[in-house]
């Protein structure tokens, strides 16, 4: 079996790691290798690892665990970086600190990824509170080819990747063979890191006209906290940061590139009206403007 290897990135999430860690110790089939990178947490965070790794020692008992502590705080994708480095098998699957996988997801993954020699694979998800589920698959019923059942072929993967409602990288629901990442890392922005990051990766795996599939079960348990990243609120609109897809492929004469990079700034405009002070959304639109009518021109 295709060896797999799991990699946490974790900062403040004393509350959740204790179960994320416990789903993967259920799993039907356990990670080859488990990775923690604690992002310099202030809240025990590591030690709260460290405890329910104990805990479970007997079910990951066949599974390569390390902890890695950082000594300053770097961001989301910095500490992905890091356990990337470090993961040495052929399959690999990033999960959030405060999320938790379906007993049957990582056999699911890998058979999925084996007996269809998939190069990567976007994994459907179940959010709470929200009650959000993806993929809903009547909105791009086009773009799918179905090869199982609750598993696709992505017809056309960058335009299927573009789609308003198609979630690649939200809940880190995607799962790529290690070899199809070559020098593509996270990017240091905190937000958006994860879909720029699978759509470069997508990209050489289309030029390489090797295969891209959706798991359309919910395998991962998407938990949304008050405190996360995506869902703070921001006192000052000149803190948010531009989409790093849109910054990457703003001049790409790609039109692939441009649908995406103008999906994602439709999504990032929603984000900051929803995140910043009422009196200082003028301000705001002002100062994007042309970006914005650029993105729809």
């Amino acid at each position: 079996m295709t060896s797999l290897a799991v990699v946490i990135p974790l900062f403040d999430k004393r509350a959740f790691i204790g179960e994320s860690i416990a789903s993967l110790a259920g799993q039907e089939i356990p990670p080859d290798v488990l990775i923690i990178v604690d992002d310099a947490s202030t809240d025990g965070s590591a030690e709260a690892a460290e405890q329910a790794l104990s805990l479970h020692a007997a079910a990951l008992g066949g599974t390569r665990v390390e902890l890695v502590r950082r000594s300053t705080n770097g961001g989301p994708g910095a500490a992905r970086n890091s356990g990337i480095e470090r993961a040495d098998c052929e399959l690999l699957l990033c999960l959030d600190a405060d999320d938790m996988l379906r007993p049957d997801a990582l056999r699911r993954m890998r058979g999925a990824m084996d007996r269809h020699a998939l190069a990567m694979a976007v994994v459907g998800f179940a959010s709470e509170p929200a009650g959000e589920v993806f993929p809903e698959l009547e909105l791009f019923a086009d773009e799918l080819r179905p090869i199982e059942d609750e598993l696709f072929l992505l017809v056309d993967p960058p335009r299927a990747v573009a789609h308003p409602e198609f979630m690649m990288g939200r809940a880190s629901n995607v799962i790529v063979r290690r070899r199809w990442l070559g020098a593509h890392r996270y990017a240091g922005a905190r937000l958006n890191e994860g879909v720029d990051l699978w759509y470069r990766v997508l990209k050489d795996v289309v030029a390489a006209d090797a295969r891209v599939g959706l798991i359309a079960a919910p395998l991962i348990h998407f938990r949304v906290v008050p405190d996360s990243l995506s869902r703070r609120r921001r006192d000052d609109w000149r803190t948010l940061e531009i989409p790093p897809t849109v910054l990457r492929y703003r001049d790409s004469a790609d039109p692939c590139d441009h649908r995406m990079a103008a999906m994602l700034l439709a999504r990032w405009h929603d984000y900051a009206l929803a995140t910043i002070p009422e009196e200082q959304r003028p301000l705001f639109l002002a100062h994007y403007r042309n970006l914005f009518e650029a993105a729809v021109s």
